[in-house]
């Protein structure tokens, strides 16, 4: 970004995650090697290949009204019946970073105020499809019966039904709270999600159409439904051994992923518009990059998608690959997706030993979120100046790539940049770099 005049900082950032919503805390928990995979406690898991992820058991609909500002707990606790648990862990995650930036009671024009939010496919409870659907294939005998459906079952769903599962809802839900006036967009991306938003609202900003926008992502995987999807994708972890140690990134014993949950969301500001108001400056955004396998079917074995928005991203900010302090990859634990990471990364980096590190196998793959949580987790480990190793990855699948294997590392404190990677199983690749306002920055 540095073709505009306009320059967008981070100023708050708000996390939710299996280790806490501390983001110094959860840190340092992934700078420890701790795990955040357990067994779900939600629902009863049979029949799958695992009963574990990242699930975040204390974040219940009573301790989300607690973390709200008490202006707003009361009208959060009347909306929970409108919110799927997506919803739940934006809206509170919003409501952090809003706080941590200083903008808790206000100090932004509202129509200078956005949102740019990633989201994913939330499935929706069981027990609120399932009368409808036994009730049209018991019209029909054994078979599903549409006129039954449209005359018997619907009455039986609830009106305000799809409003808990609209993926846009998030933003919506945030931007009625935080009175965003401004531009607002959901992208859907999957896994490249939260960096695409976090681009598209730095863009906003640098080309002034708004002066503060609210950006990342939230979900959660931890669903019957999911995991049932993950297993019929071939993607769910099935390693025969201690399930916490079942993700698996950049592991040659890799055998899939472990769903987790979690949000991530940034306040991004015009940084004279900070300087302004006096916040604190936590990093500035300074490259943006898409790209995409494009191979009929879905996700390539090259990673073309991957090195495209890495290209971009170090293009866009003037960049090269050797000036990068640190890269969060994508490492999902796919063997297929991971290999294809490398391959892309490989060639992106093109030689440079930049310090490369994954976090799914710590707390799981919170798909859309995962892109703004492992940003976070990014951005602290610059200021504290050391690196969590790839959890679970014994055995690293290559060697052309700096990966962090075995121990945490301590990060070159003159390379204050980190890229986050991200991608999808059709192939959809993101790209973003931070510059963390470190001492050394």
């Amino acid at each position: 970004m540095r073709d505009v005049e306009r320059r967008v900082v981070v100023t708050g950032q708000g996390l939710i995650s299996p280790f806490g919503w501390d983001r110094v805390a959860a840190h340092h928990a992934f700078v420890e090697g701790r795990t955040g995979i357990a067994p779900i406690r939600s629902f009863a898991v049979e029949g799958l290949p695992t009963n574990c992820g990242g699930e975040i058991a204390e974040f219940t609909e009573k301790a989300g009204k607690a973390m709200m500002p008490p202006k707003l707990a009361r009208a959060y606790g009347k909306s929970l019946k409108y919110m799927a648990r997506d919803i739940q862990l934006a809206v509170v995650a919003a409501a952090l970073a809003v706080s941590d930036a200083g903008l808790a009671e206000g100090g932004v024009d509202p129509t200078r105020f956005g949102i740019d939010l990633g989201a994913g496919l939330i499935s929706t409870e069981l027990d609120e499809l399932t009368p409808a659907i036994q009730t049209a294939y018991a019209a029909g005998n054994g078979a599903f019966d549409f006129a039954a459906w449209g005359t018997q079952s619907i009455p039986l769903i609830q009106p305000i039904w799809l409003l808990r599962y609209l993926p846009n809802m998030l933003a919506c839900h945030i931007s009625i709270f935080m009175d965003c006036q401004g531009p607002s967009n959901t992208v859907t991306q999957g896994e490249a999600a939260a960096a695409l938003a976090i681009g598209e609202a730095a863009r906003l900003i640098a080309t002034d159409r708004a002066d503060v926008m609210i950006s990342g992502a939230a979900d959660s995987k931890i669903h019957p439904l999911s995991l049932v999807r993950m297993t019929m994708l071939g993607q769910l972890s099935t390693w025969p051994g201690d399930p916490t140690e079942g993700c698996r990134p950049f592991d040659r014993a890799a055998c899939g992923w472990l769903p987790g949950e979690g949000a991530g969301i940034l306040v991004l500001e015009e940084r004279d518009h900070a300087l302004k108001r006096g916040a604190r400056i936590d990093a500035e955004v300074v490259g943006f990059g898409s790209g995409c396998d494009a191979v009929p079917g879905g996700l390539g074995t090259e990673g073309r998608g991957v090195e495209v928005a890495v290209a971009a991203a170090l293009r866009d900010a003037g960049l090269q690959p050797d000036q990068l302090g640190l890269v969060i990859a994508h490492g999902s634990g796919v063997p297929a997706w991971d290999q294809a990471e490398v391959r892309g990364l490989t060639r992106a980096l093109d030689g440079a030993r930049v310090p490369v590190t994954g976090l799914k196998g710590h707390v799981g793959t919170s798909a859309s979120a995962s892109g703004s949580i492992e940003t976070i987790i990014g951005l602290q480990s610059l200021i504290e100046g050391t690196a969590p190793a790839i959890r679970n990855c014994v055995e690293p699948i290559t060697d052309q790539l700096d990966l962090i294997v075995g121990a945490p590392r301590p990060l070159p404190p003159n390379r204050p940049h980190v890229l986050k990677v991200g991608f999808t199983r059709l192939g959809q690749a993101s790209a973003l770099i931070l510059k963390a306002q470190t001492t050394a920055a």
